[in-house]
């Protein structure tokens, strides 16, 4: 079973303490958007350098809930973590809403939601390489108009818990009515990267 799309409002993990906060840090080089990302994705403890401040409900910090040091294609993201699955495992995201509009104005989004999901289609397509394959989808019923991208290295390994999250995607949607997984209506594009951290096995 794979975990398609994890939705930042649903992602709960108490976790250790923020590391330092300050600006996003802004891409720079050809793969300068997407490279970070990458690499931080296959930490010992996944997304940890780029991990900021907790995000803050009101005067509540969220626990499992951080900002991003690394804004991709000039956008702010956002590091989440969840725990409960097959048996204690651990998934990770850093996640980059590309694209955010309103139901209201679909024309006049359109355009630029889609150069939005372009662009980082662009990148990721010349910068992944042949050690990655691609999966294309266009279908979802959640959403009246929807594409998207799922990225993968071709030798990852299966996991033990007996699912898998989706290491990098790109995803463009349109709705005019609040989606379902509980995000905004409108036009959305969000790039991104999972990974997950399998419990020990029993002994």
């Amino acid at each position: 079973m794979r975990i398609a799309a994890l939705s930042l409002s649903i992602l709960s993990l108490a976790a250790c303490g923020a590391a330092d906060s300050g600006a996003p840090k802004t891409a720079s080089g050809p793969c300068g958007n997407i490279q970070p990302i990458l690499d931080a994705r296959t930490e010992a403890e996944p997304f940890l350098s780029l991990r900021s401040k907790n995000r803050m409900l009101g005067d509540m910090p969220l626990p499992d809930s951080f900002e991003g040091k690394h804004a991709a294609f000039g956008k702010v993201c956002t590091m989440n973590v969840m725990n409960g699955f097959g048996g204690g495992s651990k998934v990770y995201t850093y996640s980059c809403p590309l694209f955010e509009g309103n139901s209201m104005d679909r024309e006049g989004d359109q355009a630029r939601a889609e150069a939005a999901f372009d662009t980082a289609a662009a990148e990721l397509k010349a910068c992944l390489g042949e050690g990655w394959e691609t999966d294309e989808d266009s279908e979802n019923m959640d959403f009246e108009v929807y594409h998207k991208f799922t990225y993968a290295p071709v030798d990852m390994p299966a996991s033990a818990s007996g699912f898998t999250v989706d290491p990098v995607y790109l995803e463009l949607s349109y709705t005019p009515f609040m989606r379902g997984r509980g995000g905004a209506s409108g036009w959305q594009v969000v790039l991104q990267a999972q990974a997950q951290v399998d419990a020990p096995a029993e002994e």
